[in-house]
């Protein structure tokens, strides 16, 4: 933060924040023709050109696990992220990634969960999730847990992974899945700041118009050999990048079970 000059923010701020980079959306119980002549009124005399379009630089491509333990001697528990690449919003097996992330570990009562919480005790709060930027996306899994269950832990991690890899899903789980995906989605739609960031999501990731009504339908159409293909396409088991926050006394050679490992200080500094 301490390099960027005054000059570099006002040429960002110039570049980037003019009408042609900027979306207004309107949620409420207001007259139409009225709220766009108020629009009209404040925004009319905006100007500035559309920022010309930056392609960032590809990302790397793994080949097989690798662990990055970062050293925090005397932490008592360990954070643990494990991430591949995934899909942008505007991929058609968005829904289909939805719905498996939510079997594995994007629900309570997921598979990771019933695993390593609920049955196990590992930890309190494991989750996963697909995260969509606007060129690349990445599907990620984490907990913290006790430094004494790392490697088992990512052991279940794995584990889970790899059935849904390997077996379909039993069709009353998908049916429950498919119930609490479109549950959460229509609860989603209940309040104005949730139907605006619907909204907001369609406008800004130049989704179909018809997505906010079709997406339940969507859902329910999906079958456990749709799940089995998109588990194995995007859950990359085999070349999964892993990282360990924690005591590298304890979990050292618990983390080496997994894959090469680069260890790092607290300060990102490289040490082995």
């Amino acid at each position: 933060m301490a390099a960027y000059t005054r000059d570099e923010l006002q040429s960002v701020y110039r570049d980037f924040y003019t009408p042609e980079n900027a979306i207004l959306i309107l949620v409420g119980d207001f007259d139409a023709a009225s709220m766009q002549r108020s629009a009209e009124k404040v925004f009319g005399n905006w100007t500035g050109k559309k920022p010309a379009a930056l392609e960032s630089a590809k990302p790397p491509v793994p080949k097989g696990r690798r662990v990055y333990l970062v050293d925090l001697p005397g932490s008592v528990q360990t954070q643990i992220l494990c991430g591949c690449h995934a899909i942008t919003r505007q991929n058609p097996d968005w829904i289909k990634l939805g719905l498996t992330n939510s079997l594995y570990g994007g629900a309570f009562n997921s598979r990771l969960v019933m695993n390593i919480r609920e049955d196990k005790g590992y930890t309190y709060s494991p989750r996963s999730g697909v995260s969509a930027m606007r060129q690349h996306g990445y599907f990620s899994v984490s907990a913290a847990v006790r430094n004494d269950v790392v490697a088992a832990s990512l052991t279940e991690m794995f584990y889970e992974m790899d059935k849904l890899r390997s077996v379909p899903v039993p069709e009353p789980e998908l049916v429950d899945a498919q119930n609490y995906l479109s549950g959460v989605f229509s609860m989603g739609l209940a309040t104005q700041d949730g139907l605006l960031s619907q909204l907001s999501t369609v406008a800004l990731n130049e989704l179909p118009d018809d997505y906010l009504e079709t997406y339940r339908q969507s859902v329910r159409a999906l079958t456990p050999q749709d799940l089995l293909a998109t588990a194995r396409k995007y859950l990359d088991s085999a070349n999964m990048q892993i990282v360990v926050v924690g005591d590298r006394a304890q979990i050292g050679e618990q983390a080496a079970l997994f894959g090469e490992v680069e260890i790092y200080d607290g300060q990102g500094a490289r040490l082995s």
